[in-house]
């Protein structure tokens, strides 16, 4: 059985808010149950006390974190409410490329990926975001 990974935006997504930018260069993947994905996130400005998080949506479904992970990717934290969380993982790589792993994709995992930073001023937070679905 193949899943289908598709993208709703039909463009390079970056997104800038407060000197963070957040790119999600790949747009779109079909893969066997049982394949590795990979999906790329590049984050800069990024800040030491900032976290990049990973959002999943499946249709007619609010958004659910996935996971979030520290700047330099020593701390992991999976959401554990999310029955398919322990799933995932997240590599931080050269040029502050954050990349969602899956060692064995599975039906559940069908949905849209989001990447997001959250930027804290002044007891408020202002997101960076951008979509990669995976369905």
């Amino acid at each position: 059985m193949y899943i289908d990974v598709c993208v709703v935006l039909f463009s390079v997504i970056v997104v800038g808010v407060l000197g963070q930018t957040v790119e999600q260069p790949d747009l779109s993947w079909t893969k066997g149950e049982g394949r590795r994905v990979y999906i790329n996130c590049k984050v800069t400005g990024l800040q030491s006390d900032n976290y990049v998080h990973w959002y999943q949506q499946k249709d007619d479904e609010a958004l659910r974190r996935i996971l979030y992970v520290n700047k330099d990717g020593s701390s992991i934290v999976h959401n554990t409410n999310l029955p398919d969380a322990e799933d995932f993982t997240v590599q931080v790589e050269k040029g502050n490329n954050y990349v969602l792993r899956v060692k064995a994709l599975k039906l559940s995992h069908s949905g849209v990926y989001y990447c997001a930073t959250w930027v804290w001023v002044s007891g408020s937070h202002s997101e960076t975001n951008c979509s990669h679905p995976l369905q």
